[in-house]
């Protein structure tokens, strides 16, 4: 990394969720990590406000948003936590500013729906990755960072399964599985997706990406729903596979891991899967990515091949910012 983009900024922004104090440590932790990439972390104004259900109002997070995009001194825009509210800043962005000042977003779970939206609206390309306060964990956050790193710099790379994986929850890991080949294949087009739940909010809006052209899709569930997980997966990959050129121009799948609690086993994703009907194409689950840790950095609207061809999976993350 050069001296002047040494310099640059990744903005942090709260556009689900607020600051929590009680996790103040790590924060510091995240911001410590993120400038050991040779990076400024700076916060938004808005970052610790509390007008309703942990987060600022809707126009003033879409205020920070903006101010992100407009600031020359800002190089990435990351987003402080999931949550609950994302999609109620979507009417109050401008636009014009993000278009005229592209750079990427990251975060996921409630990110989904900014990280597609503004791919939808501007071509501008996004991460699909850590949130601020992700990078602070203590589990397995080695992993996540090199990923993120990698991803900041543009590389070209084959990333490579975890070796242990666990939630926030849990004091003890778990060794990481391969990646589950559930159909072989093999592909490369755009990655569009995320939190299943959260894309599911985009339907019908003009936030949405459209589906004319080829691409693969990333997805994944919280726990939210607890024994309900694979019911809502399997409705909410039913509901996205019917919306047009969905089915006819899907080329891949992959699947993030779920959380134990989601009591979704291998056998029983498989047939929901294999149940849709989607086509000869490589679909791949238990995939680093999701709500466990740790996690990689997918790009969306960036490319990515797949080859599935025997059951060892190479995923491979085209080079991801556009090169003059």
């Amino acid at each position: 990394m050069s001296k002047s983009e040494s310099q640059k900024e990744v903005r942090v922004i709260a556009p689900s969720c607020s600051m929590r104090p009680s996790q103040k440590r790590q924060y510091e932790r995240a911001q410590e990590r993120i400038e050991s990439l040779g990076y400024k972390v700076t916060f938004a104004k808005h970052v610790d406000s509390d007008f309703h259900q942990g987060t600022a109002r809707a126009e003033d997070r879409a205020r920070d948003f903006n101010d992100a995009y407009s600031d020359t001194n800002v190089a990435v825009v990351m987003a402080m936590h999931g949550g609950w509210a994302a999609n109620e800043i979507l009417p109050y962005i401008d636009w014009n500013i993000i278009r005229n000042n592209p750079k990427p977003l990251i975060g996921f779970s409630d990110i989904t729906v900014l990280l597609n939206a503004v791919y939808a609206k501007t071509g501008i390309r996004n991460y699909l990755g850590p949130n601020f306060s992700t990078i602070g964990s203590m589990r397995s956050w080695e992993y996540t960072l090199a990923s993120l790193g990698a991803a900041l710099q543009g590389l070209s790379i084959e990333p490579t399964r975890s070796r242990l994986w666990g939630t926030g929850r849990e004091k003890k890991g778990h060794r990481t599985k391969p990646w589950k080949v559930i159909q072989p294949g093999v592909c490369r087009a755009p990655l569009l997706g995320g939190n299943a739940g959260t894309f599911y909010l985009l339907q019908g809006t003009e936030y949405q990406p459209r589906f004319d052209k080829d691409f693969v899709l990333a997805y994944e569930d919280d726990d939210e729903s607890g024994k309900y997980t694979a019911r809502e997966f399997s409705r909410r990959l039913e509901s996205l596979l019917q919306l047009p050129g969905v089915r006819e121009n899907i080329q891949g799948m992959l699947i993030g891991r779920f959380q134990p609690e989601s009591r979704v086993t291998d056998k029983e994703l498989e047939s929901i899967v294999l149940s849709k009907h989607i086509g000869d194409i490589p679909i791949i689950s238990r995939v680093d990515f999701g709500h466990t840790l740790p996690m990689l950095t997918l790009p969306i609207g960036g490319k990515v091949a797949i080859d599935a061809s025997t059951s060892q999976v190479v995923l491979q993350i085209e080079e991801q910012v556009e090169r003059k």
